[in-house]
C-alpha cells in the first residue's frame, strides 16, 4: 500500500479553498437577493412613475408654501414673544405692588382685631339687661 502524506501546508490550502468556495456561494446568494430587491424597486418605480412625476412637478409650489408658512409662523412667534414680555413686566409690577400693600393689610387687620377686642370687652363688662314684662 502506498502512503499518502498530507502536510500542514496542504491542509491549510484545502481549508482556504473550502473557505473561498463557501464565500463565493454566499456572495452569489447575496447578489441574487440584491438583484431581486432591485427588480422590486424597478417595479415600484414603474408602477408609481406618474405619481412621482406629479409630486416632482408640485415640489416648487410646496417649497414656496412652506417658506410662506415659516415666515408667518416666525412673525406670529415674534408677536407672541412681545406679548409674553409685556405680561412678564406687568406681573412683576403687580408683585411689587402686592409687596407694598402687605404692610397696609397688616395695619387694617390690627385695627379690626382691636375693634373686636373692644366689642367683646364692652359686652363682657356691660351686659345687656333683660327686661321682664
Amino acid at each position: 500500500m502506498d502512503n499518502i502524506a498530507i502536510t500542514l501546508s496542504d491542509l491549510g490550502l484545502i481549508l482556504l479553498w473550502a473557505a473561498l468556495l463557501v464565500l463565493i456561494c454566499y456572495l452569489i446568494l447575496v447578489l441574487k437577493k440584491f438583484n431581486d430587491t432591485l427588480k422590486e424597486v424597478r417595479d415600484i418605480l414603474s408602477n408609481n412613475k406618474e405619481n412621482i412625476e406629479e409630486t416632482l412637478k408640485e415640489m416648487p409650489s410646496i417649497a414656496k408654501n412652506i417658506d410662506e408658512i415659516t415666515g408667518e409662523v416666525s412673525h406670529d412667534v415674534k408677536a407672541v414673544r412681545d406679548t409674553v414680555d409685556t405680561i412678564t413686566e406687568k406681573s412683576g409690577a403687580a408683585a411689587k405692588s402686592l409687596d407694598n400693600t402687605d404692610s397696609i393689610i397688616t395695619g387694617i387687620t390690627s385695627i379690626i382685631q382691636l375693634a373686636i377686642f373692644a366689642k367683646n370687652f364692652w359686652e363682657n363688662t356691660f351686659p345687656k339687661k333683660r327686661r321682664v314684662v
